[in-house]
């Protein structure tokens, strides 16, 4: 369910409209996000955008869709990465 309770349809894209629906905004609203580019959308003419599914859910809910930050340990991953190196290394003549 949308931010203003309209039940989202689980499609590829949206048109502004049906975005401007979802967020209970003027269609205007979403095509001056669009133009200031604070919204992402693929523009197919002169006057027609379409915004993706996963664009519309990160609107929705940022914190669910920001990818997690992991730790790793750099001197292992190094290690590693050198380990693979040696293995591939030709021996010179």
């Amino acid at each position: 369910m949308g931010p203003s309770g309209v039940e989202l349809e689980p499609k590829p894209f949206y048109s502004p409209t049906e975005l401007a629906r979802i967020f209970d905004v003027d269609p205007s609203t979403v095509m001056d996000w669009i133009h200031r580019q604070s919204l992402y959308a693929i523009k197919l003419g002169p006057k027609t955008y379409r915004i993706p599914l996963a664009v519309v859910l990160s609107r929705i809910s940022p914190e669910t869709t920001r990818p997690t930050r992991i730790e790793i340990d750099a001197a292992d991953e190094l290690r590693a990465d050198e380990r693979k190196l040696a293995r591939r290394a030709v021996p010179t003549r």
